[in-house]
């Protein structure tokens, strides 16, 4: 794979600089409407399809929307560039690493689609007003194909245990990710939102995979859900303000923590 013709080092860390912020935009958007819902005080439970809406409802709406399709490709870059070279351990050829080389490429693959959804929409193109609720749809196409239930809740299985293993992470403070600051008051604070992030982050992505085999056993694509439903059935939960609220706030400390490593971020470029 490192045969491939690779970018010069220092665009590769402008991807990764800009996926971050972008990356950072929408998660902060998502946990900052989230937490206004928990309150009471306006917002709505929105996802990543949804929230692009928000963006292009604003002032300069397709303007900031074009940047965050360019930041999102940029992620996609990234992630494309750590498959191939693995600059955090290179020459490992291990079992574990070729995994995570491959969580590099479905991640390459999840933001491409999303920065390609808000390039359409920055354009004028893909209509809709809310922009969730595409995860049925994907399901009932996969759901189509031989053994499409069976995929189905393989996708879903693996989907939870992410989401077990982002919460593991955030736990134990190992998903923080390197940053070239020296300031130890700036270290605690990206480790503490990291740390919160993760927690919340793995929260509505167990659920969400939850919802697959739900979708899986039941036969009805309806049944599954995105982060968006993720979010609607915790505000519909016992203590709904408080439990939505908690996860909402964590959303919005990962998105926090992801225009800081947008600053901060030591890159590795192999």
């Amino acid at each position: 794979m490192t045969d491939l013709p690779l970018p010069p080092r220092h665009w590769v860390e402008r991807f990764a600089r800009a996926g971050y912020a972008a990356k950072g935009v929408v998660y902060l958007l998502i946990g900052t409407l989230a937490v206004q819902a928990a309150a009471g005080t306006g917002g709505r439970t929105t996802g990543t399809s949804g929230v692009l809406h928000v963006i292009l409802r604003q002032p300069f709406g397709r303007w900031l929307l074009g940047l965050v399709a360019v930041g999102l490709a940029g992620y996609a870059a990234w992630r494309l560039y750590c498959a191939a070279v693995d600059p955090k351990h290179p020459g490992r050829h291990d079992w574990k690493r070729a995994a995570v080389r491959m969580g590099y490429v479905l991640s390459a693959l999840v933001h491409g689609g999303l920065a390609l959804q808000a390039a359409r929409l920055a354009l004028g193109h893909g209509g809709g007003a809310g922009g969730d609720g595409q995860t049925d749809e994907r399901t009932a196409q996969l759901m189509a194909v031989p053994f499409g239930p069976w995929l189905v809740a393989i996708v879903g299985l693996g989907l939870a245990a992410f989401g077990v293993a982002q919460i593991v992470k955030g736990v134990r403070g190992r998903g923080v990710e390197p940053t070239r600051s020296t300031d130890a008051q700036i270290q605690r604070a990206l480790e503490r939102a990291a740390q919160i992030g993760l927690i919340a982050r793995g929260v509505v992505f167990g659920m969400m995979g939850l919802f697959l085999v739900r979708a899986a056993r039941q036969h009805d694509p309806s049944q599954a859900g995105g982060l968006a439903e993720a979010l609607q059935e915790l505000a519909r939960q016992p203590y709904a303000p408080v439990v939505l609220g908690a996860v909402a706030l964590g959303l919005t400390a990962y998105g926090a923590y992801q225009l800081a490593l947008a600053r901060w971020a030591a890159v590795p470029t192999g």
